[in-house]
């Protein structure tokens, strides 16, 4: 151990008087990161003389953010190649041999892998010489500054298509109208809000929150919901017993007559009016006789469809609908009939049921794909403003 400059600077080579060509250590200071490279003699007897001394200066801005690309490949080289050599013989299943930032940005599940084991004090293991402190927060700072320029590259991951759950269906339902009680009695909500501690309105959490469980208590089972309501359609096994597997939630014809028979179910329910209908003023209530029934059919889809589907509705798909809902209604049908027999096609629709992303994904799809993600239902009105 010897003291550089400062006497709070210490050098630690364990390394230096065993017979090595060289030896690499991490000098680790709130400013500064050093790297000193000791080389002596190998040929003298008795006591090494060193033949020269090379230190490299990493500085540290105010800001935390280190500046330099060889701190990291330092830090594996002195306390990690022994175990992350590589090779039949390492120990470990993670290669850090030949490391550095350029090869490290291209793998953000290392990044991530090495940030998560620093960060719990993983590693290095209990049986190793521990970082400094002081090394670890540096370490951890350049990783983070690695991540986000790996991921600022990175082409991002579009998950495979897949159709909503039955809780996500429940609530995107809910959302959509706008109901004011439950479609399904869903045993997946296993924790659900008992005597109305959840208040959002007024910005503070409860000092004491009573919650119900559904298995633990009958009177759970008790809720508001539409009366007639079919069961949600169920997919055939798929590979190995598993019905759960997104790739294989095929929507044949018989499975969607039955969503299109849940939807009918839905808009026919007894108990689907005004009362517990939220959205019913402004899409299901009939406009005056003298009104221009096709530009209020059309006024009132766009929106409907927008939030239904999670895009932007192309002229061709309005009109479809429009044309439907205006046929149906110069055959003397009634106009609330027609716009539930709307409303049922609608979410039983692969756009509706679907969730799907593109490479080239909208705003209006990245807001859909943060509120399943969320709160697994449909984007709210303010992020659909946001997106739109």
């Amino acid at each position: 151990m010897g003291v550089v400059g400062n006497p709070q600077a210490e050098v630690v080579c364990p390394a230096a008087f065993h017979g090595r060509d060289a030896c690499e250590t991490v000098l680790c200071r709130p400013i500064f990161h050093c790297m000193f490279s000791l080389h002596w003699n190998p040929c003298s007897v008795g006591r090494p003389y060193f033949l020269g001394l090379s230190v490299i200066v990493w500085l540290a801005s105010t800001t935390g953010e280190v500046v330099g690309n060889d701190l990291l490949p330092a830090a594996v080289r002195q306390h990690c190649i022994e175990c992350h050599a590589g090779g039949e013989e390492s120990p470990s299943d993670v290669t850090l041999a030949g490391l550095t930032t350029d090869s490290l940005t291209k793998s953000p599940e290392l990044i991530n892998r090495l940030i998560g084991v620093l960060d719990r004090r993983e590693m290095p293991p209990a049986d190793a010489e521990e970082l400094p402190p002081d090394l670890r927060d540096h370490l951890l700072t350049a990783l983070h500054a690695i991540e986000r320029k790996a991921l600022a590259s990175a082409e991002p991951v579009v998950p495979p298509i897949r159709r909503m759950t039955r809780f996500q269906y429940n609530n995107a339902v809910i959302d959509l109208f706008g109901l004011r009680c439950q479609v399904f009695t869903l045993p997946e909500r296993l924790m659900r809000d008992h005597k109305g501690y959840f208040r959002p309105e007024t910005g503070v959490m409860a000092d004491v929150v009573h919650v119900g469980n559904r298995p633990l208590g009958k009177s759970q089972l008790i809720e508001p919901r539409l009366a007639g309501v079919a069961a949600f359609p169920q997919d055939l096994r798929a590979e190995h017993g598993y019905d759960n597997q997104a790739d294989h939630l095929s929507l044949s014809p018989l499975l969607m007559e039955a969503f299109l028979s849940l939807g009918q179910s839905i808009t026919g329910s007894p108990d689907f009016t005004r009362k517990n209908v939220g959205v019913w003023d402004g899409f299901f209530e009939p406009p005056g006789d003298d009104s221009d029934h096709a530009a209020i059919v059309r006024k009132r889809l766009r929106p409907f469809l927008t939030k239904a589907f999670r895009q932007k509705i192309d002229a061709e798909t309005l009109d479809r609908y429009t044309l439907h809902a205006v046929g149906k209604l110069a055959q003397g049908s009634d106009f609330t009939v027609v716009m539930k027999s709307i409303a049922a096609a609608v979410v039983a629709s692969p756009r509706f049921l679907y969730l799907h992303e593109n490479a080239a994904s909208s705003d209006l799809a990245l807001a859909s794909r943060l509120s399943f993600f969320l709160w697994g239902s449909l984007p709210d009105e303010r992020l659909l403003q946001l997106a739109t």
